[in-house]
C-alpha cells in the first residue's frame, strides 16, 4: 500500500534532507530524526513500519537505538534497516546481531533506494504494491545549488585541515566522523568522486596502526576532489553495457559483506545474477561452467586461494579482483597480470559494471609475464598526455617511482607525435585535451597500426563515455582522482598489453 510511514535517523542534515525528499516523492509519509535519543523519543508517539538509521550517530549510536527498539513489545515490530559506509570489518554481522532487519551502504543509490525500501516493507508484510510517487517536495534548482555550494565550501576546508593536521597532533577517530559524513552526503549530492575517496579515507582512517604515507596521498586525492569537484549528475550507465550484463551470472568470490552488498546492487541494476563462493573453496568444472565471469576478493590471508590460482585464471573463466589498493598491488605479478580486470580501493556501481562489461568484452586469457617486459632495452617508457602541469608531474613522479621513464605532452598534438618518434610501450592519455583529444589519439594511433598500450585518464562523468575509447582500442581507463598504486598497477597491465601486440607484430607468419 502507498503512504507507509518511515522514520529516517541521520546526524547530517544533507542527507537528512534529500533522503526524506527521495522517500516522499516514492510515496512514503516520512519524519525524521538527528540522534538516536531523539529518534527514541519521537517513537513514543510515531510508530512508523520502518526505521532507515545510520550506525555511526553521535551519543548512542545505530545499533543501541535498535537493540532497544527491538526490545520494547511496542516497538518490535518495526523494521530498522541501517546505513553504514561498511569501513569496518563485520559492520553487517554486528548490524544483524542488534536485531536490524537488513542494511543499505552509502552511498546512497538514488535509482535503487525506493525499490529496495519496498523489498524490506513486503518481507514484513507490508509495501506489497508499488508506492504511488509524489512530486511535490522535490527541492528546487536554487536550493540544490546551495546545499552543493555549502557541501563543497565546508569540506573542501574540513579536508584541508585534517591533511595540516597530520604533521601537529592528529584525532584520527574525529576525522572518521567527518570523512564518514561525506561518503553519504557527497553520493546524494552527485559528488561521486568525492563519496570514493572518503570512503578510500575513513577505511585507512580505522586502520590500526595508520599507515600515514597511504593515508596522506589519500587525503590529498580528496582535497583536490572538493577543489576540483565534477558537476553533480545522474550516471547514465551505457545501453551496451547493460545489454552485455542482462541475464548474466557472476561469481562472487570471498567478498566482504560490504563489498559483496554494493556489487549486488549495481548488478540488479543491471538485471544480472550473483551467485556467491568461499575464497577457500576449491573452483571446480560445475562452478566455472556455472558462471558468465568471476569477482575474486584480494587480501593477504587469501593469496593463496585456489580462485587465484594460474590454473583457474587459464580456465576461460573472465576474473575480476576486487580489493584495496595496496593488496592487489601486492599480488604476484604473474597472477595479476593474468586477470581479465581490476576493481580496485573504492568505487562505485557504474564503475564496477563497466569493468565487468569491459572484463566480459576483452577477456585476456593471458599467455605473457609481467617480467618478459622488464629488462629489456632499459627501463619502460611511458607517454603521457594532460593539458594540467600538475597532474603530469603528479604522474611522473609516481610512474618513476616505479622505474619507469616518462615522456611528456600538454596536448592531443604533441601526445601524437611524440608516440609516433619514441615508440613508447605505453601511454597514459587524458580524455580531454586541446586540439586532439585522448579518444581522438587513440584512433589515430590505431590507425597507424600502433601497438602501444594505451590507459585513459578520465573523470568520473565520463565513465560511460570513455568506452568510446575502447572502441577504438584504448586498454584500460583510470578515474581522477586516483591513487599512484592504481596508477602503476594499471601502467604496467597497459605496457603488457602494448608488449603482446608488439611480440604478436614482429613474430614470423608460420
Amino acid at each position: 500500500m502507498a503512504g507507509e510511514p518511515i522514520l529516517i535517523v541521520d546526524d547530517t542534515p544533507v542527507n537528512l534532507k534529500l533522503t526524506r525528499i527521495l522517500l516522499v516523492n516514492e510515496g512514503y509519509r516520512v519524519q525524521t530524526a538527528a540522534s538516536a535519543e531523539e529518534a527514541l523519543e519521537l517513537l513514543r508517539t510515531y510508530h512508523p513500519m520502518l526505521v532507515l538509521a545510520d550506525i555511526q550517530l553521535p551519543g548512542m549510536d545505530g545499533l543501541e537505538m535498535t537493540r532497544r527498539i527491538k526490545s520494547d513489545e511496542r516497538t518490535r515490530d518495526i523494521a530498522v534497516v541501517a546505513l553504514t559506509a561498511f569501513a569496518m570489518k563485520g559492520d553487517e554481522q554486528r548490524a544483524l546481531a542488534a536485531g536490524c532487519d537488513g542494511y543499505i551502504t552509502k552511498p546512497i543509490d538514488t535509482r535503487t533506494l525506493g525499490g529496495r525500501i519496498r523489498g524490506y516493507l513486503a518481507s514484513r508484510g507490508a509495501g506489497s504494491r508499488d508506492a504511488a510517487p509524489r512530486f511535490g517536495e522535490q527541492p528546487d534548482d536554487e536550493e540544490l545549488r546551495e546545499l552543493r555550494r555549502r557541501f563543497l565550501e565546508e569540506g573542501g576546508e574540513r579536508s584541508r585541515q585534517i591533511l595540516l593536521d597530520l604533521d601537529g597532533v592528529f584525532d584520527a577517530p574525529t576525522a572518521a566522523r567527518a570523512v564518514h559524513q561525506w561518503i553519504g552526503s557527497a553520493g546524494l549530492l552527485g559528488y561521486a568522486a568525492i563519496s570514493r575517496k572518503s570512503r578510500e579515507v575513513e577505511s585507512l582512517l580505522l586502520e590500526r596502526p595508520v599507515d600515514s604515507a597511504q593515508l596522506r596521498e589519500s587525503l590529498t586525492g580528496l582535497v583536490l576532489a572538493f577543489s576540483n569537484p565534477h558537476d553533480a549528475f545522474d550516471h547514465q550507465i551505457p545501453g551496451q553495457v547493460l545489454d552485455t550484463l542482462t541475464g548474466k551470472v557472476f561469481g562472487l568470490v570471498g567478498l566482504p559483506s560490504g563489498e559483496a552488498d554494493r556489487l549486488c546492487t549495481a548488478l540488479e541494476i543491471a538485471h544480472a545474477r550473483p551467485v556467491f563462493y568461499e575464497l577457500d573453496s576449491r573452483p571446480d568444472r560445475a562452478a566455472l561452467e556455472m558462471c558468465d565471469l568471476a569477482a575474486v576478493y584480494v587480501r593477504p590471508e587469501t593469496m593463496d586461494s585456489g580462485w587465484l590460482n594460474p590454473e583457474t585464471l587459464r580456465s576461460g573463466l573472465p576474473v575480476v579482483l576486487v580489493g584495496g589498493h595496496h593488496h592487489l598491488a601486492a599480488l604476484d605479478l604473474d597472477v595479476q597480470m593474468m586477470a581479465d580486470g581490476l576493481l580496485m580501493g573504492s568505487w562505485q556501481p557504474e564503475e564496477a559494471l563497466v569493468r565487468l562489461f569491459l572484463a566480459l568484452s576483452h577477456s585476456a586469457g593471458g599467455g605473457f609475464h609481467f617480467s618478459e617486459i622488464v629488462g629489456h632495452g632499459g627501463p619502460i617508457e611511458v607517454l603521457i598526455a594532460d593539458d594540467d602541469s600538475d597532474v603530469r608531474e603528479t604522474l611522473r613522479l609516481a610512474l618513476a617511482s616505479e622505474g619507469m621513464q616518462c615522456l611528456e605532452a600538454a596536448d592531443g598534438l604533441a601526445a601524437l607525435s611524440l608516440a609516433r618518434d619514441r615508440s613508447p610501450i605505453a601511454a597514459v592519455l587524458d580524455v580531454e585535451m586541446p586540439g586532439l583529444n585522448g579518444y581522438d589519439v587513440v584512433q589515430a594511433l590505431r590507425l597507424d597500426r600502433s601497438p602501444l598500450g594505451i590507459l585513459l585518464l578520465t573523470g568520473e562523468r565520463q565513465q560511460g563515455e570513455v568506452l568510446r575509447g575502447f572502441d577504438s582500442g584504448a586498454d584500460d581507463y583510470l578515474i581522477k582522482p586516483f591513487s599512484s598504486l592504481e596508477l602503476a598497477t594499471r601502467v604496467k597491465r597497459t605496457a603488457l598489453a602494448g608488449s603482446r601486440r608488439t611480440a604478436a607484430i614482429s613474430r614470423p607468419p608460420r
